[in-house]
């Protein structure tokens, strides 16, 4: 790859763009259900298994986000979405991930209660109008 051509696409604004549209065309990453992303590490100590299994539910600003974390031996966090990223901390993970995709933690505009939104307008229900009584003798008679 030519160095120009590297240079342009790890650019922050261009990776971010990138790695946006990778995550979106992704399938699922099993382990990183309902109940937010787990991590569990292992190791054996003076002839004992340790098992230590992280559970991370994020939220910002009130939204919980759906982030891959995990956690290594030596506690450094990393995240699928900035891949060879690693953070000494969650929250420092989190502020990586608010700054590689701004466009993910925009705050909406807050929905004004003055007025209905078009399509929940209460319309008045239909008159039903009755039908004229048949005439006796007529074909329509019951």
């Amino acid at each position: 790859m030519e160095t120009k051509k590297l240079a342009t696409g790890a650019a922050p604004r261009k990776l971010s763009d990138y790695l946006a549209r990778a995550r979106d065309k992704a399938p699922a990453h099993a382990g990183h259900g309902p109940g937010g992303a787990q991590s569990v590490r292992k190791d054996s100590y003076r002839g004992h298994e340790i098992e230590i299994v992280t559970t991370y539910k994020i939220l910002v600003d009130g939204r919980k986000i759906r982030a891959p974390l995990g956690v290594d031996a030596s506690g450094q966090v990393h995240c699928h979405s900035l891949p060879n990223y690693q953070t000494a901390s969650a929250v420092d993970m989190v502020r990586a991930l608010i700054d590689g995709f701004p466009e993910e933690f925009e705050r909406k505009p807050a929905r004004t209660k003055s007025r209905p939104p078009a399509s929940r307008k209460r319309r008045p229900a239909p008159s039903r109008k009755s039908r004229p009584a048949a005439k006796k003798g007529s074909k329509h008679e019951h």
